[in-house]
Protein backbone atom coordinates (compact mmCIF):
# COMPACT_ATOMS: atom_id res chain seq x y z
CA UNK A 1 0.00 0.00 0.00
CA UNK A 2 3.20 2.33 0.03
CA UNK A 3 2.72 2.73 -3.63
CA UNK A 4 -0.86 3.73 -3.21
CA UNK A 5 0.24 6.26 -0.61
CA UNK A 6 2.25 7.92 -2.56
CA UNK A 7 0.08 8.42 -5.59
CA UNK A 8 -2.42 9.54 -3.56
CA UNK A 9 -0.51 12.22 -1.53
CA UNK A 10 1.23 13.60 -5.20
CA UNK A 11 -2.71 13.49 -6.59
CA UNK A 12 -3.21 16.05 -3.24
CA UNK A 13 -0.10 18.22 -4.56
CA UNK A 14 -1.51 18.25 -8.18
CA UNK A 15 -5.39 19.42 -7.17
CA UNK A 16 -3.80 21.77 -4.94
CA UNK A 17 -1.69 23.29 -8.03
CA UNK A 18 -4.50 23.20 -10.04
CA UNK A 19 -6.58 25.53 -7.49
CA UNK A 20 -3.88 27.93 -7.62
CA UNK A 21 -4.99 29.18 -11.39
CA UNK A 22 -8.72 30.34 -10.32
CA UNK A 23 -6.97 32.01 -7.39
CA UNK A 24 -5.11 34.13 -10.48
CA UNK A 25 -8.63 34.38 -11.77
CA UNK A 26 -10.24 35.77 -8.57
CA UNK A 27 -7.15 38.48 -8.55
CA UNK A 28 -7.68 39.95 -11.70
CA UNK A 29 -11.68 40.42 -10.64
CA UNK A 30 -10.55 42.20 -7.26
CA UNK A 31 -12.14 39.19 -5.30
CA UNK A 32 -9.40 39.87 -2.71
CA UNK A 33 -11.62 37.33 0.31
CA UNK A 34 -12.62 34.61 -2.81
CA UNK A 35 -8.23 34.45 -3.64
CA UNK A 36 -7.64 34.07 -0.77
CA UNK A 37 -10.21 30.89 0.12
CA UNK A 38 -8.76 29.85 -3.09
CA UNK A 39 -5.18 30.19 -1.98
CA UNK A 40 -5.89 28.38 2.01
CA UNK A 41 -8.03 25.77 -0.14
CA UNK A 42 -5.03 24.95 -1.91
CA UNK A 43 -1.78 25.46 -0.06
CA UNK A 44 -3.61 23.02 2.30
CA UNK A 45 -3.15 19.94 0.19
CA UNK A 46 0.10 20.83 -1.34
CA UNK A 47 1.54 21.07 2.48
CA UNK A 48 0.12 17.71 3.21
CA UNK A 49 0.90 16.27 0.03
CA UNK A 50 4.69 17.27 0.43
CA UNK A 51 4.91 16.02 4.27
CA UNK A 52 3.51 12.82 2.85
CA UNK A 53 6.05 12.53 0.01
CA UNK A 54 9.11 13.90 1.64
CA UNK A 55 9.06 13.84 5.50
CA UNK A 56 7.33 10.44 5.60
CA UNK A 57 9.70 9.05 2.45
CA UNK A 58 7.35 8.08 -0.11
CA UNK A 59 8.73 8.27 -3.08
CA UNK A 60 7.76 7.51 -6.62
CA UNK A 61 6.79 3.63 -6.95
CA UNK A 62 8.69 2.06 -9.70
CA UNK A 63 5.53 -0.36 -10.44
CA UNK A 64 2.16 -0.47 -10.10
CA UNK A 65 -0.11 -3.73 -9.55
CA UNK A 66 -3.71 -3.91 -10.77
CA UNK A 67 -5.42 -3.69 -7.19
CA UNK A 68 -2.84 -1.00 -6.40
CA UNK A 69 -4.10 1.16 -9.61
CA UNK A 70 -7.84 0.81 -9.13
CA UNK A 71 -7.38 1.28 -5.13
CA UNK A 72 -5.82 4.87 -6.27
CA UNK A 73 -8.32 6.03 -8.80
CA UNK A 74 -11.23 5.29 -6.67
CA UNK A 75 -9.61 7.30 -3.73
CA UNK A 76 -8.01 10.08 -6.11
CA UNK A 77 -12.14 10.88 -6.99
CA UNK A 78 -12.64 11.27 -3.44
CA UNK A 79 -10.02 13.41 -2.39
CA UNK A 80 -10.01 15.45 -5.15
CA UNK A 81 -13.97 16.38 -4.27
CA UNK A 82 -12.64 16.70 -0.85
CA UNK A 83 -9.90 19.39 -1.97
CA UNK A 84 -12.12 21.11 -4.34
CA UNK A 85 -15.31 21.36 -1.62
CA UNK A 86 -12.83 23.04 0.69
CA UNK A 87 -13.40 27.01 -0.92
CA UNK A 88 -16.97 26.53 -1.23
CA UNK A 89 -17.15 26.26 2.42
CA UNK A 90 -14.84 28.11 3.53
CA UNK A 91 -16.27 31.13 1.81
CA UNK A 92 -19.80 30.18 3.62
CA UNK A 93 -21.83 29.73 0.21
CA UNK A 94 -22.33 25.99 1.37
CA UNK A 95 -22.15 24.11 4.34
CA UNK A 96 -19.88 20.60 3.77
CA UNK A 97 -22.00 18.14 2.45
CA UNK A 98 -23.53 20.41 -0.20
CA UNK A 99 -19.90 21.63 -0.92
CA UNK A 100 -18.53 17.96 -1.35
CA UNK A 101 -21.77 17.04 -3.46
CA UNK A 102 -20.89 20.53 -5.58
CA UNK A 103 -17.33 19.38 -5.67
CA UNK A 104 -17.77 15.55 -6.77
CA UNK A 105 -20.58 16.40 -9.26
CA UNK A 106 -17.90 18.71 -10.93
CA UNK A 107 -14.71 16.28 -11.12
CA UNK A 108 -17.11 13.82 -12.43
CA UNK A 109 -18.30 15.90 -14.90
CA UNK A 110 -22.09 15.27 -13.77
CA UNK A 111 -23.36 18.28 -13.99
CA UNK A 112 -25.64 18.05 -11.35
CA UNK A 113 -25.89 21.62 -9.16
CA UNK A 114 -27.34 22.83 -5.72
CA UNK A 115 -26.81 26.96 -6.53
CA UNK A 116 -30.14 28.17 -7.03
CA UNK A 117 -29.15 31.49 -8.31
CA UNK A 118 -25.54 30.82 -10.39
CA UNK A 119 -25.40 34.78 -10.83
CA UNK A 120 -24.75 35.82 -7.25
CA UNK A 121 -21.40 33.21 -6.73
CA UNK A 122 -18.21 35.24 -7.27
CA UNK A 123 -16.06 34.76 -10.42
CA UNK A 124 -13.13 33.10 -9.08
CA UNK A 125 -15.53 30.54 -7.94
CA UNK A 126 -17.36 29.94 -10.74
CA UNK A 127 -14.08 29.44 -12.59
CA UNK A 128 -12.96 27.06 -10.15
CA UNK A 129 -16.14 25.11 -10.35
CA UNK A 130 -15.85 25.10 -14.35
CA UNK A 131 -12.15 24.11 -14.00
CA UNK A 132 -13.15 21.23 -12.34
CA UNK A 133 -15.00 19.76 -14.63
CA UNK A 134 -12.21 20.29 -17.68
CA UNK A 135 -9.56 18.87 -14.63
CA UNK A 136 -12.54 15.77 -14.46
CA UNK A 137 -13.46 15.56 -18.37
CA UNK A 138 -10.00 13.50 -18.79
CA UNK A 139 -9.86 11.86 -15.19
CA UNK A 140 -7.81 12.89 -11.92
CA UNK A 141 -5.54 10.57 -12.53
CA UNK A 142 -4.63 11.21 -15.72
CA UNK A 143 -3.99 14.61 -14.67
CA UNK A 144 -1.60 13.36 -12.48
CA UNK A 145 0.09 10.95 -14.86
CA UNK A 146 0.30 14.02 -17.27
CA UNK A 147 3.18 15.34 -14.35
CA UNK A 148 4.77 12.28 -13.03
CA UNK A 149 3.90 8.84 -13.32
CA UNK A 150 5.44 5.47 -12.18
CA UNK A 151 7.67 3.36 -14.74
CA UNK A 152 6.65 0.15 -16.44
CA UNK A 153 3.38 -1.18 -17.00
CA UNK A 154 2.43 1.07 -13.85
CA UNK A 155 1.20 3.82 -16.41
CA UNK A 156 -0.84 1.48 -18.75
CA UNK A 157 -2.62 -0.05 -15.15
CA UNK A 158 -3.73 3.73 -14.00
CA UNK A 159 -4.47 4.23 -17.14
CA UNK A 160 -7.07 1.32 -17.49
CA UNK A 161 -7.84 1.98 -13.60
CA UNK A 162 -9.51 5.26 -15.37
CA UNK A 163 -11.73 3.08 -17.42
CA UNK A 164 -9.76 3.56 -20.59
CA UNK A 165 -8.31 1.53 -23.28
CA UNK A 166 -7.41 2.90 -26.11
CA UNK A 167 -3.80 3.25 -26.64
CA UNK A 168 -2.75 6.56 -28.75
CA UNK A 169 0.38 5.42 -29.35
CA UNK A 170 3.06 2.54 -28.51
CA UNK A 171 4.16 3.84 -25.11
CA UNK A 172 1.35 4.50 -21.96
CA UNK A 173 3.12 7.66 -21.11
CA UNK A 174 3.20 9.15 -24.60
CA UNK A 175 -0.51 8.32 -24.56
CA UNK A 176 -1.47 10.37 -21.45
CA UNK A 177 0.55 12.94 -23.33
CA UNK A 178 -1.47 13.13 -26.62
CA UNK A 179 -4.73 13.16 -25.05
CA UNK A 180 -4.05 15.83 -23.12
CA UNK A 181 -2.52 17.43 -26.31
CA UNK A 182 -5.43 16.62 -27.93
CA UNK A 183 -8.00 18.13 -25.27
CA UNK A 184 -6.32 21.48 -24.41
CA UNK A 185 -6.43 21.73 -28.05
CA UNK A 186 -9.85 21.46 -28.96
CA UNK A 187 -10.53 23.71 -25.57
CA UNK A 188 -8.68 26.28 -26.99
CA UNK A 189 -10.45 26.36 -30.23
CA UNK A 190 -13.67 26.15 -28.38
CA UNK A 191 -12.86 29.34 -26.25
CA UNK A 192 -11.49 31.85 -29.57
CA UNK A 193 -14.84 30.35 -31.53
CA UNK A 194 -17.09 31.07 -28.45
CA UNK A 195 -15.67 34.98 -27.91
CA UNK A 196 -15.63 35.02 -31.48
CA UNK A 197 -19.69 34.54 -31.07
CA UNK A 198 -19.85 37.38 -28.64
CA UNK A 199 -19.00 35.88 -24.96
CA UNK A 200 -17.12 37.84 -22.89
CA UNK A 201 -13.50 36.21 -22.22
CA UNK A 202 -14.25 34.89 -19.00
CA UNK A 203 -17.47 33.53 -20.08
CA UNK A 204 -16.06 31.66 -23.28
CA UNK A 205 -13.57 30.14 -20.75
CA UNK A 206 -15.58 28.53 -18.49
CA UNK A 207 -17.57 27.24 -20.97
CA UNK A 208 -15.04 26.13 -23.14
CA UNK A 209 -13.90 24.26 -20.22
CA UNK A 210 -17.71 22.42 -19.89
CA UNK A 211 -18.47 21.92 -23.39
CA UNK A 212 -15.39 19.88 -24.11
CA UNK A 213 -15.76 18.03 -20.86
CA UNK A 214 -19.15 17.73 -21.46
CA UNK A 215 -20.08 18.61 -17.81
CA UNK A 216 -22.17 21.22 -18.30
CA UNK A 217 -21.74 23.69 -15.42
CA UNK A 218 -22.94 27.54 -16.67
CA UNK A 219 -22.15 30.58 -15.24
CA UNK A 220 -25.89 31.14 -15.45
CA UNK A 221 -28.72 29.75 -14.09
CA UNK A 222 -30.51 29.85 -17.28
CA UNK A 223 -27.85 27.69 -18.61
CA UNK A 224 -27.07 28.56 -22.83
CA UNK A 225 -30.69 30.07 -22.81
CA UNK A 226 -29.66 33.24 -21.06
CA UNK A 227 -27.36 34.43 -24.09
CA UNK A 228 -30.06 33.61 -26.66
CA UNK A 229 -27.48 33.14 -29.31
CA UNK A 230 -27.40 31.20 -32.36
CA UNK A 231 -23.60 31.44 -33.11
CA UNK A 232 -22.82 30.67 -29.33
CA UNK A 233 -25.13 27.86 -29.78
CA UNK A 234 -23.88 25.87 -32.86
CA UNK A 235 -20.15 26.43 -31.67
CA UNK A 236 -21.17 24.76 -28.39
CA UNK A 237 -22.92 22.08 -30.31
CA UNK A 238 -20.07 21.41 -32.57
CA UNK A 239 -17.69 20.85 -29.57
CA UNK A 240 -20.15 18.63 -27.20
CA UNK A 241 -20.00 15.94 -29.87
CA UNK A 242 -16.22 16.65 -30.35
CA UNK A 243 -16.24 15.78 -26.57
CA UNK A 244 -18.71 12.59 -27.40
CA UNK A 245 -16.10 11.54 -29.57
CA UNK A 246 -13.70 9.07 -28.92
CA UNK A 247 -9.97 10.79 -28.58
CA UNK A 248 -8.55 7.35 -30.64
CA UNK A 249 -10.77 9.07 -33.63
CA UNK A 250 -9.41 12.52 -32.54
CA UNK A 251 -6.03 11.71 -33.16
CA UNK A 252 -6.70 9.80 -36.71
CA UNK A 253 -8.08 12.92 -37.77
CA UNK A 254 -4.84 14.91 -36.51
CA UNK A 255 -2.85 12.61 -38.36
CA UNK A 256 -5.13 13.34 -41.28
CA UNK A 257 -6.20 9.49 -41.55
CA UNK A 258 -9.63 10.49 -42.18
CA UNK A 259 -10.61 7.61 -44.44
CA UNK A 260 -10.10 5.05 -41.16
CA UNK A 261 -11.22 7.94 -38.58
CA UNK A 262 -14.69 8.68 -40.70
CA UNK A 263 -14.95 4.77 -40.65
CA UNK A 264 -15.18 4.15 -37.35
CA UNK A 265 -18.22 2.87 -36.73
CA UNK A 266 -18.83 3.79 -33.03
CA UNK A 267 -18.81 7.31 -34.94
CA UNK A 268 -20.76 6.59 -37.54
CA UNK A 269 -23.28 5.08 -35.19
CA UNK A 270 -23.09 8.17 -32.83
CA UNK A 271 -23.78 11.10 -35.52
CA UNK A 272 -26.11 8.82 -37.54
CA UNK A 273 -28.42 8.49 -34.07
CA UNK A 274 -27.59 12.24 -33.36
CA UNK A 275 -29.16 13.64 -36.37
CA UNK A 276 -31.75 10.94 -36.43
CA UNK A 277 -32.93 12.00 -32.93
CA UNK A 278 -32.59 15.77 -34.61
CA UNK A 279 -35.06 15.35 -37.01
CA UNK A 280 -37.42 13.12 -35.45
CA UNK A 281 -37.92 16.28 -32.62
CA UNK A 282 -37.79 19.22 -34.84
CA UNK A 283 -40.67 17.68 -36.54
CA UNK A 284 -42.60 16.81 -33.19
CA UNK A 285 -41.79 20.60 -32.48
CA UNK A 286 -42.95 21.78 -35.81
CA UNK A 287 -46.23 20.14 -35.08
CA UNK A 288 -46.56 22.09 -31.51
CA UNK A 289 -46.03 25.29 -32.96
CA UNK A 290 -42.32 26.22 -33.96
CA UNK A 291 -41.20 27.39 -37.22
CA UNK A 292 -39.07 25.02 -38.72
CA UNK A 293 -35.76 27.41 -38.11
CA UNK A 294 -36.39 27.33 -34.58
CA UNK A 295 -37.45 23.55 -34.47
CA UNK A 296 -34.23 22.34 -35.82
CA UNK A 297 -32.21 25.24 -33.70
CA UNK A 298 -33.80 23.78 -30.68
CA UNK A 299 -33.65 19.96 -31.18
CA UNK A 300 -29.87 20.17 -32.36
CA UNK A 301 -28.63 21.83 -29.69
CA UNK A 302 -30.64 19.60 -26.86
CA UNK A 303 -29.87 16.26 -28.95
CA UNK A 304 -26.18 17.15 -28.58
CA UNK A 305 -25.98 18.15 -25.42
CA UNK A 306 -28.18 14.96 -23.69
CA UNK A 307 -26.71 12.22 -26.19
CA UNK A 308 -22.86 13.23 -24.80
CA UNK A 309 -24.84 13.90 -21.44
CA UNK A 310 -23.01 17.62 -21.39
CA UNK A 311 -26.66 18.93 -19.96
CA UNK A 312 -26.66 22.04 -21.53
CA UNK A 313 -30.42 23.81 -22.06
CA UNK A 314 -31.60 26.28 -24.21
CA UNK A 315 -35.38 25.39 -23.24
CA UNK A 316 -36.92 23.89 -20.24
CA UNK A 317 -36.88 20.11 -21.68
CA UNK A 318 -39.99 19.39 -18.98
CA UNK A 319 -42.25 21.33 -21.29
CA UNK A 320 -41.16 19.56 -24.54
CA UNK A 321 -43.57 17.69 -26.31
CA UNK A 322 -43.95 13.76 -25.30
CA UNK A 323 -42.27 12.33 -27.74
CA UNK A 324 -39.32 14.56 -27.65
CA UNK A 325 -38.71 14.15 -24.08
CA UNK A 326 -39.01 10.02 -24.83
CA UNK A 327 -36.05 10.38 -27.71
CA UNK A 328 -34.08 13.04 -25.40
CA UNK A 329 -34.68 9.94 -22.19
CA UNK A 330 -33.08 7.20 -24.56
CA UNK A 331 -30.12 9.48 -25.96
CA UNK A 332 -29.35 10.17 -22.35
CA UNK A 333 -29.25 6.40 -21.10
CA UNK A 334 -27.18 5.52 -24.48
CA UNK A 335 -24.18 8.56 -23.83
CA UNK A 336 -21.20 9.27 -26.42
CA UNK A 337 -18.43 7.12 -27.28
CA UNK A 338 -15.84 4.72 -25.81
CA UNK A 339 -12.29 6.86 -24.46
CA UNK A 340 -14.43 9.98 -24.40
CA UNK A 341 -15.77 12.77 -22.01
CA UNK A 342 -18.87 11.82 -22.08
CA UNK A 343 -21.06 9.50 -19.94
CA UNK A 344 -23.96 7.16 -20.89
CA UNK A 345 -23.94 3.32 -21.78
CA UNK A 346 -21.50 4.22 -24.69
CA UNK A 347 -21.88 3.68 -28.01
CA UNK A 348 -19.53 1.00 -28.32
CA UNK A 349 -20.99 -1.33 -26.05
CA UNK A 350 -24.39 -1.35 -27.46
CA UNK A 351 -22.74 -2.38 -31.15
CA UNK A 352 -21.01 -5.01 -29.56
CA UNK A 353 -24.30 -5.88 -27.16
CA UNK A 354 -26.07 -5.92 -30.66
CA UNK A 355 -23.73 -8.55 -32.59
CA UNK A 356 -23.51 -10.68 -29.32
CA UNK A 357 -27.22 -11.18 -29.37
CA UNK A 358 -27.46 -11.47 -33.07
CA UNK A 359 -24.34 -14.25 -32.29
CA UNK A 360 -26.29 -16.03 -30.19
CA UNK A 361 -29.59 -15.84 -32.20
CA UNK A 362 -27.27 -17.57 -34.81
CA UNK A 363 -26.07 -20.25 -32.19
CA UNK A 364 -29.51 -21.44 -31.73
CA UNK A 365 -30.08 -21.83 -35.41
CA UNK A 366 -27.08 -22.93 -36.52
CA UNK A 367 -25.35 -26.57 -36.01
CA UNK A 368 -22.80 -26.41 -32.90
CA UNK A 369 -19.76 -26.91 -34.79
CA UNK A 370 -20.70 -24.01 -37.28
CA UNK A 371 -17.78 -21.08 -36.71
CA UNK A 372 -19.36 -18.01 -35.21
CA UNK A 373 -16.98 -15.00 -35.53
CA UNK A 374 -18.23 -11.91 -33.61
CA UNK A 375 -17.32 -8.94 -36.55
CA UNK A 376 -17.66 -5.62 -36.12
CA UNK A 377 -16.91 -3.45 -39.18
CA UNK A 378 -15.01 -6.32 -40.32
CA UNK A 379 -12.53 -6.82 -37.49
CA UNK A 380 -13.28 -10.15 -35.68
CA UNK A 381 -13.92 -9.42 -31.53
CA UNK A 382 -13.08 -12.02 -29.28
CA UNK A 383 -15.94 -13.15 -27.43
CA UNK A 384 -14.35 -12.67 -24.01
CA UNK A 385 -14.51 -9.02 -24.61
CA UNK A 386 -17.97 -9.65 -26.14
CA UNK A 387 -19.16 -11.30 -23.11
CA UNK A 388 -17.70 -8.90 -20.58
CA UNK A 389 -19.61 -6.29 -22.17
CA UNK A 390 -22.46 -8.12 -21.85
CA UNK A 391 -21.59 -8.25 -18.26
CA UNK A 392 -21.68 -4.59 -18.21
CA UNK A 393 -25.79 -5.12 -18.75
CA UNK A 394 -25.84 -8.14 -15.93
CA UNK A 395 -26.64 -10.60 -18.87
CA UNK A 396 -25.01 -13.72 -19.66
CA UNK A 397 -24.82 -15.31 -23.21
CA UNK A 398 -26.94 -18.33 -23.94
CA UNK A 399 -24.29 -21.62 -23.42
CA UNK A 400 -25.59 -24.64 -25.30
CA UNK A 401 -26.48 -27.65 -22.69
CA UNK A 402 -23.46 -30.04 -23.03
CA UNK A 403 -23.71 -33.48 -22.32
CA UNK A 404 -22.01 -32.60 -18.50
CA UNK A 405 -25.68 -31.01 -17.58
CA UNK A 406 -27.29 -34.11 -18.15
CA UNK A 407 -25.45 -35.43 -15.13
CA UNK A 408 -26.94 -32.42 -12.77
Amino acid sequence: MRAVAALLFRVLIAVGAAMLIPVVVALLYSEWVVAEALALSALAPIAVGLVGVRAVKLPMPSEVKPSEALITSAVSWLLAALVGSASYVLLGYMNPLDAYFEAMSGFTTTGMTLIAEVESWPRGLLFWRAFTQWLGGVGVVLFLLLFIAPGGVGVWRLYVAEAREERLTIRARDTVKAVWAIYVGYTAACYILLAAAGLEPYEAICHSFTALSTGGFSTRTASIAAFSNPAVEAVLTVFMIVGGVNFMVHSLLIRLRFKKALGNPELQVMLAVAAASTLLIAVDLAQHGLTLGESIRLAAFQASSIITTTGYTTVDVNTLPPLSQAVLLVLMVMGGSLCSTAGGVKVARLIILGKLAQHEVAGALLPPTAVRPIKVKGEVLELGDAIRVAGFFRLRPHRRPSHLDARS
